[in-house]
């Protein structure tokens, strides 16, 4: 089963290829499939990312994936989130209790949020 993950990006299509060519991994991984349309309503483009790869050893090896932070699903996910975030704002959204976003690896060594310390 190969990964696949969509979002409609408030930018064309021309600005969003060339942006995704200095993409990292798994945007930039071999075997993807990339397919573009123009989002309903004039609101940008839905932009489509195929990745050919899965996660070894079949369910067993996607469920244990998960767990390590190395599924392609959540990897993909991840990674056109934080690619449009860029795009419409130049930064990657971020709180204090999830700072990672929502990979695995990173959230094992998140704290749980709290409210923000207050000066007296």
């Amino acid at each position: 089963m190969s990964a696949y993950a969509a979002a409609t990006i408030t930018r064309s299509q021309d600005e969003i290829a060339a942006r995704l060519a200095e993409a990292e991994p798994p945007l930039s991984d071999e075997g993807m499939e990339i397919s573009y349309a123009t989002a309903p309503g004039g609101r940008g483009t839905e932009v489509r990312v195929r990745l050919a790869k899965s996660a070894p050893g079949g369910a067993v090896g996607q469920k244990l994936a998960a767990v390590i932070g190395t599924d392609p699903q959540r990897r993909l996910d991840d990674a056109l989130r934080r690619f449009k975030q860029v795009l419409e704002t130049g930064a990657v959204v971020s709180s204090e209790g999830s700072p990672g976003g929502t990979d695995a690896k990173q959230q094992r060594s998140q704290e749980p949020a709290a409210p923000a310390p207050t000066s007296r």
